[in-house]
């Protein structure tokens, strides 16, 4: 099994959800659960700005008994459509796992 298959199936896991093989759409889920469609990247890159953003404020929460999530917006977009970034441990401990029907 690929890693990045390995990764989708263990996203599925903690999310309580069930990873949806290729079907060769770009935009398509690789996981879903009752309440998220989910799409997971694997790579080898991402922008490091993101980890220490997020390792910044999870550091800050951490002695609050918080936790910290990132949101980024941009120039002229709504503020109903900026992106929020959270860990994946930090989403479980906060969500668990999503109830199935």
């Amino acid at each position: 099994m690929t890693t990045w298959k390995a990764r989708e199936r263990a996203t599925a896991r903690v999310l309580g959800g069930k990873r949806i093989p290729v079907t060769g759409e770009r935009a398509g889920a690789d996981c879903e659960t009752p309440i998220l469609s989910v799409q997971h990247k694997h790579g080898r890159n991402r922008p490091g700005y993101l980890r220490e953003w997020l390792d910044g404020i999870r550091g800050n929460a951490q002695p609050k008994q918080k936790t910290g999530i990132v949101v980024w917006s941009v120039h002229r977009e709504r503020q109903s459509d900026a992106i929020v970034l959270i860990s994946l441990s930090d989403f479980e401990a906060l969500f668990g796992k999503v109830p199935t029907p």
